[in-house]
């Protein structure tokens, strides 16, 4: 039988799976409004009275292009023309997911926008929703052979106009003097997007100019949700921040600018991705790579294979925090309150500890505190702890933090509250210095 014509009939039958790639058609420059009896399903701008937030999306196809341009000019004249103080938040999602307004990410983004502006009741809460081609099949038993194709994907979208318009938010957001907040998320595939996307940003911010002053991130703060790419993408960041420590010392108003965040209970990234990293990378060189002699991790010789084959959140050598939650109160008793100043108190308190001890006061190994040991500097009822792990310096702004299974239980993460709390309390941290934070 000629296998031809059945190689056709199976190419036609996959593209006959292929899921929706544009979803928010209907632009324009006013929001939709967003009542139970009109979900506003295919407008690119959505306003909640009832909840009191605007969403806006913005859709990129595999090449990295918008689908269409307008849906950027209407967010960008919405977020000019707003005369209040504003947080904003951006959300990049990952695998198997787009901006369908079935999709869960979105009902959750929608959700998230609502608990935001509860938390945050002075500021005027706008999501901007950044949808991308997070799956190309349909039938439950191919969709997991995507992974690889849409992550090179992942790294397209993130190296082409994407850039650009998150320059223009924050040019907006954060004007000189403003006191609005920009926080950006990316989850898994979506994290590659955002990585890719502000990698030279966050490098050139670090490294210039060469002097003591505070250093500058992208908006106020970048949280990567078990991101799913490659540890030695994040070397030459580590490998700045320990250079300009050495050089200059992180001030001790320094914010965090960074936070990679991965559960040591996502097996996606920790076990899936280090196996076909791997088949991927067999035929590559690698070499040792020696650390500069004067860096805290000099005498830890690092594995180009290591770092190539395992995703970052994973490499021992590059974790710098871990988080845990101590108790899991039920959703509706979670109480979430912001502690503005937590980090200066609990890198203070370890300086007093370690003076008593007659030992040199870097702060390094702070610890929040859970309520039992030490007086908690969270005062949340999930009796949050957070540790420096001692592999970075004290106030380093990029961190490599993991997570306990109680705070992420598995690869999921839009629907967690206690990360989404540990967010709020660090942007709380986060304000009181960042207006004044020069951008290059």
């Amino acid at each position: 039988m000629n296998k031809f014509p059945i190689s056709l009939i199976f190419l036609a039958l996959l593209s006959a799976c292929a899921p929706k790639e544009y979803f928010r058609t209907n632009i324009t420059e006013t929001p939709c409004k967003l009542t139970q009896t009109n979900s506003c399903d295919t407008a690119n701008l959505v306003v909640s009275k009832e909840d009191d937030f605007k969403l806006g999306f913005v859709e990129i196809d595999d090449q990295g292009q918008f689908y269409d341009n307008a849906q950027v000019d209407a967010l960008i004249k919405l977020l000019k023309t707003e005369r209040q103080q504003q947080y904003v938040t951006i959300y990049v999602h990952g695998w198997h997911h787009n901006a369908s307004d079935n999709d869960f990410n979105v009902r959750r983004f929608k959700e998230r926008l609502k608990e935001t502006k509860q938390q945050n009741p002075d500021y005027n809460v706008t999501g901007i929703y950044v949808g991308w081609r997070g799956e190309t099949l349909d039938l439950p038993w191919l969709r997991l052979l995507t992974f690889w194709d849409r992550k090179v994907v992942s790294e397209e979208v993130g190296r082409n106009s994407l850039l650009d318009f998150l320059l223009r938010v924050e040019s907006i957001v954060k004007a000189e003097g403003s006191s609005n907040k920009l926080l950006t998320i990316g989850h898994s595939l979506g994290a590659s997007v955002i990585f890719n996307s502000l990698h030279q940003v966050l490098l050139q911010r670090l490294a210039q100019p060469e002097n003591a002053e505070l250093r500058s991130g992208f908006g106020d703060l970048v949280v990567l949700v078990n991101p799913a790419f490659e540890a030695i993408r994040f070397a030459a960041i580590r490998e700045a921040a320990q250079r300009h420590n050495r050089e200059y010392t992180f001030s001790d108003r320094q914010n965090p600018l960074l936070i990679i965040a991965t559960s040591e209970a996502d097996s996606i990234t920790k076990d899936s991705f280090a196996f076909s990293r791997k088949l991927t990378a067999m035929f590559e060189q690698h070499r040792a790579i020696t650390p500069d002699k004067n860096t805290a991790q000099s005498n830890n010789t690092l594995s180009e294979w290591e770092l190539d084959t395992t995703a970052v959140g994973h490499f021992n050598q590059f974790i710098t925090h871990r988080l845990e939650a101590n108790a899991s109160p039920p959703g509706a008793n979670f109480a979430c309150s912001s502690t503005v100043g937590w980090l200066s108190n609990a890198v203070a308190r370890q300086k007093y500890l370690q003076l008593g001890k007659g030992e040199p006061a870097t702060g390094e190994g702070w610890d929040t505190g859970n309520g039992h040991e030490t007086a908690s500097l969270f005062q949340d009822s999930s009796k949050m702890e957070l540790r420096h792990l001692k592999n970075s310096a004290s106030y380093d702004p990029y961190w490599v933090m993991q997570t306990d299974k109680s705070i992420i239980p598995n690869h999921a993460f839009i629907n967690q509250k206690h990360l989404w709390c540990f967010i709020d309390q660090t942007m709380k941290q986060a304000m009181p210095d960042s207006a004044g934070v020069k951008r290059l």
